[in-house]
C-alpha cells in the first residue's frame, strides 16, 4: 500500500512554504536554499509545523543524484542559512531541528549519510515522486516519520489467536473437577515414609498437555 506523502504532512498540520506567497510569517527566508532564484530540481516541499513552527523538513528528490552527494550539498545550504539567519527567532527555534527527507526509489537505498547529524537529521525512505506535487511512500516507511502516528489497532491482540489459547488452557471448573475427582479416587500408600499418589494414565497426560501450553 502506498501513501501520498503530501497527505501525511497536511493531516499531522504542517504546511508548504514553498505554496506560499509569503513566509514572514514564518520568519523563514527561502533564498538560502534556491540557486540564484532558481527553485532546485531536486527541492519538492518545505514543511514547518503550521502552530509550533520548531521543525522544518526540507524534501529532496533522492532519485536524481547520488544521495551521500545530494545530502552534502543541503548541508552546506542549511548551514549557510542557520550562520546568517540564526539570530532571528524563527530559526533559533529550529536550529536543530532542521530534517533532510529524502525518497528514493531504490528498493535498498544508501543510508549511510543518516549517521551524519551534524548540520541536519537525514531520512531517507522508499517512494516515488511522479511529480512536484505526487509523492508515493510505502506504508511500512511512514514509521520513519516522526510525526506519523501508528494506528491503535495495530497493537491489538489477535483475537482468532486469542481464542485458540483460550481453547488450550484448562478451565478452572476443568481443574476443580479433576482435583475433586482425584481427591475422592487416589488410592493412597505409605512406604517408608513415602506417600505414594496413584492418578490414571489419561490424568497425567492431562496435566501434561496444560504444562506444556
Amino acid at each position: 500500500m502506498e501513501l501520498d506523502l503530501q497527505e501525511e504532512f497536511e493531516n499531522s498540520n504542517y504546511i508548504d512554504l514553498l505554496e506560499l506567497k509569503d513566509t514572514n510569517d514564518y520568519g523563514i527566508n527561502l533564498e538560502y536554499f534556491f540557486d540564484k532564484d532558481k527553485r532546485p530540481e531536486e527541492l519538492l516541499n518545505i514543511y514547518i509545523h503550521k502552530d509550533y513552527k520548531d521543525e522544518l523538513f526540507i524534501v529532496l528528490n533522492g532519485c536524481l543524484n547520488d544521495i551521500n552527494e545530494l545530502c552534502e550539498s543541503w548541508d552546506n545550504k542549511i548551514r549557510v542559512f542557520t550562520i546568517i539567519s540564526g539570530e532571528e527567532q524563527a530559526v533559533k527555534k529550529l536550529k536543530y531541528n532542521i530534517v533532510q527527507l529524502v525518497i528514493s526509489d531504490n528498493d535498498t537505498p544508501d543510508r549511510k549519510c543518516e549517521g551524519n547529524l551534524l548540520v541536519s537529521r537525514k531520512i531517507i525512505i522508499k517512494g516515488k515522486v511522479e511529480d512536484k506535487s505526487k509523492i508515493f511512500v510505502d506504508d511500512n516507511e511512514t514509521i520513519e516519520l516522526p510525526f506519523h502516528m501508528i494506528p491503535l489497532d495495530v497493537f491489538s491482540p489477535d483475537e482468532v489467536k486469542v481464542e485458540k489459547l483460550r481453547s488450550l488452557l484448562p478451565n478452572n471448573n476443568t481443574i476443580s473437577e479433576l482435583l475433586e475427582k482425584e481427591n475422592k479416587k487416589e488410592q493412597k500408600t505409605k512406604k517408608d515414609d513415602i506417600l505414594k499418589k496413584n492418578f490414571k494414565e489419561e490424568d497425567f497426560e492431562k496435566i501434561k498437555r496444560w504444562l506444556e501450553t
